[in-house]
């Protein structure tokens, strides 16, 4: 099969007046030079050089070659060259725009890209137990299944939706590239957690890197080891602390309905076990508020009580234990690195640094 290599011209940032060809593969964008070298100190070192006699001429504008795939560059130089693009958070954007303004914001130095590129692609990755709960869809929904809503409180929001295996693969990739390790805990998480949801990957697949050919998507050793490791340690979470939760102690001190309770409680442990059939590695989201409203009328008030506040510090233990199963330093430290790069206007910190 024949490959056609022949350049092709990306409409919207092809400019007439542009005075320099950029092209990542076969598509040339014609832009400012004096733009992007404003933007970019490695652009700005990179334009600075005398221009050979026979340098590649493109409509008598010099043309420079950049090594990167020309999806994340047409979103990197549209983000740089179309103000309304990418728009800084809380607007909804895509994990793709995402990635190529923090991929590229990062490699070419352009600050204020790469600085709104990672505070969209952190509200994805809490790093504090209640900003988990709060924010508006904790759980992995689909593009096709979130309908809102976007006018949470700004902490509260979440601006890109995608969560398949594939793209939570290049999140942990993403991070590491770029030196944000605060991502991680809640990447493993998800993936963890999609894997065993409705991803047609299997664990297999995603050990061995077995994801296509996006490169972007594949783990490197260390973190197929730390996930492998972390993913077993999350599921067996769930099947004894959790379950455990709402079995011991046999008896609650002040329980007003004992045999009455115990049932409920039973029935709870139940309906636990039928949630981890279908979805054994969630351990944050396997019972939640509406589950407590639908066992309140089996459970005296004493039991309620108290089986809410051990169920929240079984999930707290889980929370605080999650950066350890991956291999990863605590939250405190983490979230110092978070702050350092991003501050706390966006997402409040609640860590006592």
């Amino acid at each position: 099969m024949q490959v056609d290599d022949t350049p092709h011209r990306i409409p919207e940032l092809w400019f007439d007046d542009g005075s320099i060809i950029v092209q990542a593969g076969n598509s040339q964008f014609r832009v400012h030079r004096s733009i992007l070298a404003a933007c970019s100190p490695v652009f700005k070192d990179m334009l600075s050089f005398p221009q050979p006699a026979d340098a590649e001429l493109v409509e008598g504008c010099p043309v420079v070659h950049l090594p990167d795939a020309p999806e994340e560059v047409t979103v990197f130089l549209k983000a740089i060259f179309l103000p309304d693009y990418f728009m800084p958070f809380p607007a909804k954007t895509e994990f793709g725009m995402i990635r190529g303004c923090l991929r590229l914001g990062h490699k070419y130095g352009v600050e204020h890209l790469r600085l709104r590129a990672m505070i969209h692609f952190s509200s994805r990755f809490r790093t504090t137990l209640s900003q988990w709960d709060t924010s508006s869809c904790p759980y992995v929904y689909g593009e096709s299944e979130f309908t809102g809503p976007w006018n949470l409180p700004q902490p509260q929001i979440i601006s890109w939706l995608t969560l398949d295996t594939p793209t939570m693969c290049s999140c942990i990739q993403l991070a590491r590239e770029v030196d944000a390790p605060w991502i991680l805990p809640v990447a493993f998480y998800l993936l963890s957690h999609r894997l065993t949801q409705k991803s047609t990957m299997t664990l297999m697949e995603v050990i061995r890197g077995n994801l296509g050919n996006d490169a972007t998507s594949h783990l490197s050793t260390q973190d197929q080891e730390s996930f492998l490791y972390g993913h077993i340690r999350q599921t067996q979470f769930l099947t004894t602390s959790i379950l455990g939760c709402f079995s011991e102690p046999v008896k609650i001190l002040d329980c007003k309905w004992p045999v009455r309770c115990l049932e409920g409680r039973l029935s709870a442990v139940n309906s636990v076990r039928e949630t981890f059939s279908a979805f054994p590695s969630m351990p944050l989201d396997v019972w939640g508020e509406d589950d407590w409203e639908e066992f309140a009328q089996r459970l005296c008030p004493s039991c309620l009580a108290f089986l809410r506040v051990k169920h929240q510090d079984t999930r707290r233990e889980f929370w605080d234990d999650l950066p350890r199963m991956y291999g990863l330093p605590p939250w405190p430290e983490l979230e110092k690195l978070r702050v350092a790069a991003i501050g706390t206007q966006w997402f409040p910190s609640e860590l006592s640094l």
